[in-house]
């Protein structure tokens, strides 16, 4: 499916779980958990079937296990964006794959057994990522990346030492990394979901 753009919802989360929402002759679904990585939403949405359990114990598709009432839960996807005054969205479910793989491993451990090839691919890099953004630091550790990174001022660096700041007016300390090869103090953005191992 192709994006859809229309007037700004009032709420993107009541949106999200409205899209997500449905009951006709075939069935009903609705969501059982939203979550917002940037622009991103992910929602484990709950499928109940009209025709209950199948005998081979899955879904229609052949994608997921079903449990006793022939219902199942599966990830979606929804890429959002904004343009000019509207707002639109791109939906995907888990089984094509997406590249957009965020999804927290509180919502990747509601949905349901899969035997879609793609969806156990995006569940574990989902799970990779989850376990990469839990990763914590504090001041004093030193840190590796898998590659030089490339600075502003033209220099590369690998190895920091994490330290926290204080600047003129602030309220907060802030994360600083410290070149442990020029004593060179850097900002690294996005710290969590880089490469790193702690030395």
């Amino acid at each position: 499916m192709g994006w859809l753009f229309y007037s700004t919802p009032a709420c993107i989360r009541d949106e999200i779980a409205r899209i997500c929402t449905w009951k006709n002759d075939d069935g009903r679904g609705y969501p059982v958990l939203i979550s917002k990585q940037g622009s991103t939403w992910y929602a484990a949405v709950r499928s109940e079937p009209a025709g209950g359990c199948r005998k081979d114990g899955l879904d229609g598709t052949g994608s997921f296990k079903t449990d006793a009432t022939g219902g199942y839960t599966f990830g979606a996807v929804f890429l959002t964006r904004r343009s000019g005054s509207e707002w639109g969205y791109k939906d995907m479910d888990e089984t094509m794959g997406p590249n957009e793989s965020d999804a927290p491993a509180k919502l990747l451990g509601l949905l349901s057994p899969t035997t879609s090839e793609y969806a156990l691919d995006w569940r574990e890099r989902c799970r990779r990522n989850a376990a990469r953004e839990a990763r914590p630091l504090k001041e004093g550790d030193v840190i590796r990346f898998e590659e030089p990174l490339r600075f502003t001022d033209g220099t590369e660096h690998q190895t920091f030492r994490v330290t926290l700041e204080l600047l003129p007016g602030a309220k907060r300390r802030r994360m600083a990394f410290i070149s442990t090869e020029t004593g060179g103090r850097y900002r690294i953005s996005a710290i969590k979901s880089r490469n790193w191992t702690r030395i």
